[in-house]
């Protein structure tokens, strides 16, 4: 299946409902997903009133209205779905993961990035995303594609775009957690003593998991915070996880223990079971998690479940 070659590219990459506290996670205006959601494929996207989401059946962008019947917008498997006043930003498979956009109601659309292209994220009137035809350094172009260009060169994972700064985990140097502005220049790096993965942003400061030991390093999977303004880092959860994804104050993971899905809060506690199922890459939007799974026949597809 097409959603499973993905998925096996990136696994091999990065190696109960809570009745409570709901998780819209709107994507504010400036940017087009959340940075969560892009660190986990981008597969859903809470915009305007509007759920934009790849849909099991065929992977294509699929649209819905708060209470409305789903609309199917484009015939490709869609990742990284970023949207951006009237238009849809995607990753497409069928073109080598090639950058496209569309209006919102799936007209007009076109390839505007020749390069392939991953963690893809649309802030303002800026592309920014890692270019895996050229060693998975970060290019950044134009909204409309645009003045392509090289802004960092390592190899990257994981850009996260927050209060005009651009951070990533630089692979090429022990998987550091790095600062710079959106130009790539004046580099920082926040935190060199752990092997960072599935980074967020939340509240002035970065999580990641600190990844399975490599290059003599040790590795945990607990979850770390690093506060950017004092360079400060603490352990936030003391267990294995994978697949972070914060959304409005709550912390979703998968526990690489029991392989179960779990809630908490920001800090850390009250954590609560969300799902049972054995799932991979957690994106939160309209009150739902969307993640992928395997089927009976060991083919991973998407799957969600309200929180």
């Amino acid at each position: 299946m097409k959603f499973y070659k993905l998925s096996a590219v990136l696994l091999i990459l990065t190696l109960a409902a809570t009745g409570c506290s709901k998780a819209s996670n709107t994507a504010s205006a400036d940017i087009g997903n959340t940075d969560g959601n892009i660190t986990n494929l981008g597969s859903a996207c809470e915009k305007d009133g509007n759920l934009y989401y790849q849909d099991s059946k065929d992977y294509s962008v699929y649209k819905a209205a708060k209470d409305g019947e789903a609309v199917k917008l484009n015939s490709d498997p869609s990742y990284f779905i970023n949207v951006m006043g009237d238009n849809i930003y995607y990753v497409n498979e069928n073109d080598s993961f090639k950058v496209y956009s569309m209006k919102t109601d799936g007209s007009e659309n076109k390839k505007i990035i020749d390069y392939t292209a991953y963690y893809m994220t649309v802030y303002k009137d800026s592309i920014y995303f890692v270019n895996y035809s050229d060693n998975q350094t970060i290019y950044k172009a134009n909204i409309d594609g645009s003045d392509c260009k090289k802004i960092i060169n390592s190899i990257c994972y994981y850009p996260v775009i927050a209060e005009d700064k651009l951070y990533y985990i630089d692979y090429a140097n022990n998987n550091s957690v790095v600062e710079t502005d959106l130009e790539g220049e004046n580099k920082h790096t926040l935190d060199d003593s752990h092997y960072a993965a599935y980074l967020n942003y939340d509240n002035g400061a970065l999580y990641y998991t600190n990844a399975i030991a490599q290059n003599n390093k040790d590795g945990d999977d607990f979850l770390y915070k690093t506060d950017i303004s004092s360079g400060k880092t603490d352990a936030v959860l003391s267990v294995p996880c994978a697949d972070i994804n914060i959304a409005d104050g709550k912390i979703y993971y998968k526990n690489l223990k029991d392989s179960k899905m779990y809630s908490c809060d920001i800090d850390g506690k009250n954590t609560k079971e969300i799902s049972e199922d054995d799932g991979v890459y957690i994106n939160v939007a309209d009150n739902k998690i969307f993640y992928l799974i395997k089927d009976e026949e060991g083919n991973l597809i998407v799957k969600n479940k309200e929180l």
